[in-house]
């Protein structure tokens, strides 16, 4: 007496087996990986001196701008993050309304800019139109050293020894023409 016994055996077929990576796409993801972590260490590497610079006028602009504090407070703590030179050219004092310190903006713009010029960092807290500030590296961090220059459209850039007086101390407007600015012509005027 013979029976008819079912075996289960493995089939053969594609379909039936777990996939299974090819030699080639383990090197080609792994090589892909190792790309995108390489990437990822140059940009950190990189951009580190400027997220730095903006992190420390960041805390300037906080500084400049805690009413809890008491004026010597407040400029005791600015000094710690402005620069030697830029500490013996100018005198930091408290705004005439209270409200931040003379000669540093109370803030940034979303649309502020920040890029290496050199060794140091530049930084245009308006919306990308106005005063640039500089930052250098100073005793192992990142220290406010002042105005720069202006920022026009186009990104045309004005050095302060070339900036005309009357707006060393003012942000120029993005339309000049609609202000009233002495260098353009109103519109509808004859030059």
């Amino acid at each position: 007496m013979q029976t008819d016994e079912v075996v289960d055996r493995p089939s053969d077929s594609p379909l039936d087996r777990p996939p299974v990576l090819s030699r080639r796409q383990f090197v080609v993801g792994g090589c892909v990986v190792g790309a995108l972590i390489a990437w990822l260490a140059y940009e950190l590497v990189v951009t580190a001196p400027v997220r730095r610079a903006v992190r420390a006028c960041s805390e300037l602009f906080t500084v400049a701008n805690r009413t809890d504090l008491k004026p010597e407070e407040r400029l005791a703590q600015a000094r710690a993050l402005c620069s030697r030179r830029y500490l013996e050219t100018h005198k930091l004092d408290v705004a005439a309304e209270g409200q931040g310190l003379v000669g540093i903006p109370r803030n940034f713009n979303k649309n502020f800019q920040a890029w290496r010029q050199g060794s140091d960092v530049w930084i245009c807290p308006t919306d990308r139109i106005g005063p640039v500030y500089q930052f250098v590296r100073e005793d192992d961090s990142w220290r406010f050293d002042g105005p720069v220059g202006l920022l026009r459209p186009h990104n045309e850039f004005i050095p302060m020894k070339d900036v005309p007086v009357e707006e060393e101390n003012a942000n120029p407007p993005a339309r000049p023409a609609a202000t009233g600015h002495p260098a353009i012509p109103e519109s509808g005027s004859s030059p």
